[in-house]
């Protein structure tokens, strides 16, 4: 019976892990790469009448390590 529980915890702690996640990447990493190509680009990309989120989330990851690689660079000075 307690491995029953355990598994059955183990899957619900994934679920709930899986849907941070998917939060933390379409909240957090889509809107700062939403905000960097509309900067980046003044104001031409992404279009409105097309679906960029796959464009939006790769430059937000971009972005985020470039961010981090510049915090690194002046840090380390």
């Amino acid at each position: 019976m307690e491995e029953l529980v355990e598994g059955l915890g183990r899957g619900i702690l994934n679920v709930i892990k899986w849907i941070v996640i998917d939060l933390f990447i379409d909240i957090f990493v889509h809107g700062y790469g939403y905000t960097t190509l509309k900067i980046l680009t003044v104001g031409k990309y992404p279009k409105a009448d097309q679906d960029n989120d796959t464009l939006c989330i790769i430059s937000g990851l971009l972005s985020i390590a470039a961010t981090i690689a510049v915090i690194m660079v002046i840090n380390s000075n």
